[in-house]
């Protein structure tokens, strides 16, 4: 797929409108049941999270936050599903959706957007920070969709990464990470990396894969001995699962790399990725545009438009490592 090119340094200037982060739709009236709705209707939003994480947190409220300024005064209220990882869950919560009366269906989680998709072509679909809508065939592209879903997408190139950890004192040589491999999110952020750390000679990879988040621990286990340094991509599964990596890494002496997720939890060094909020901000913009009329399969997909540092002080003085600037 061809993904955007992202500038190098921290904090670029973002894209036009919307925070940057989307380009606008297009109007006229729209070909999914939620954009036919008069100006003055009620606004019913169905989201739908696929597990419990503190960076599906930040997104859906941002994301609310900006639906409900957008369409004011209109009334707009939400309800939320949640699948806990559950793959079975994931299937019948689209089911059950796809019946609704919604005005439109928020997604969070690359497994629950696919779900949604293939089992609903009526409503409209906000994908909320998607990895890679393209590859996981629910768009024909990032400009035009195609389909009834658009949304934001939280795809990073990890050679952006890696010239950020380069600069780090000492520099990692290996590099570890868990993933998922039945995300599809996660399967095209892993073999970017992979293909990132082949073009760095002296860098090595070290996967471990996972069934669920219940396999998180004993994943992060497995990588001790073999890595000096943890990069987690984004992964929901993953994702759940932070506090029991940044466990093993802080008994291990293990720099720990979150591309999403909080700083703060015990053994994370650092945050390392797009602007999750912004990204929730910007899929609100999406979605009310959507409600107003403009038609998801026109609408293009946002993307992030800034690589941020959020550093853990208390793990970087135990590490006694230096960062680079941007990371200040």
């Amino acid at each position: 797929m061809n993904m955007t090119s992202l500038r190098r340094r921290l904090a670029v200037s973002v894209l036009a409108g919307a925070l940057g982060l989307v380009a606008a739709g297009c109007g006229g009236s729209g070909g999914s049941s939620g954009s036919s709705a008069s100006s003055g209707d009620p606004v019913k939003v169905n989201i739908f999270e696929i597990a419990q994480a503190d960076i599906v947190t930040t997104v859906e409220a941002a994301f609310r936050k900006r639906v409900t300024s957008a369409l004011a005064p209109r009334k707009v209220s939400f309800s939320v599903s949640n699948a806990n990882g559950d793959p079975s869950l994931v299937q019948s919560i689209a089911r059950n959706l796809s019946r609704s009366d919604s005005s439109l269906i928020a997604v969070i989680g690359t497994p629950a957007v696919i779900a949604m998709a293939q089992q609903d072509s009526r409503h409209p679909i906000i994908a909320l920070a998607m990895g890679d809508p393209v590859g996981g065939k629910v768009a024909d592209s990032l400009d035009r969709p195609g389909h009834n879903v658009t949304g934001t997408i939280d795809f990073i190139d990890p050679a952006r990464l890696l010239d950020e950890l380069a600069q780090v004192s000492p520099a990692p040589k290996r590099i570890s990470t868990i993933y998922d491999p039945s995300n599809e999110n996660s399967q095209v952020w892993v073999a970017a990396l992979r293909k990132a750390i082949k073009a760095r000679p002296g860098l090595s990879l070290r996967e471990a894969t996972i069934a669920g988040s219940a396999d998180v621990q004993s994943a992060a286990r497995s990588l001790v001995g073999r890595t000096d340094t943890m990069l987690i991509g984004p992964d929901a599964a993953v994702a759940t699962g932070t506090a029991a990596v940044g466990a093993v890494a802080a008994t291990n002496s293990i720099p720990l790399y979150l591309t999403s997720g909080v700083a703060t939890t015990r053994g994370v060094l650092a945050t390392l990725g797009p602007s999750y909020a912004e990204l929730g901000s910007a899929a609100g913009d999406l979605a009310a545009k959507v409600v107003a009329g403009a038609k998801p399969e026109t609408t293009p997909f946002g993307r992030p438009g800034r690589l941020i540092w959020e550093v853990n002080p208390e793990t970087l003085t135990a590490l006694h490592l230096t960062l680079p600037a941007t990371a200040r």
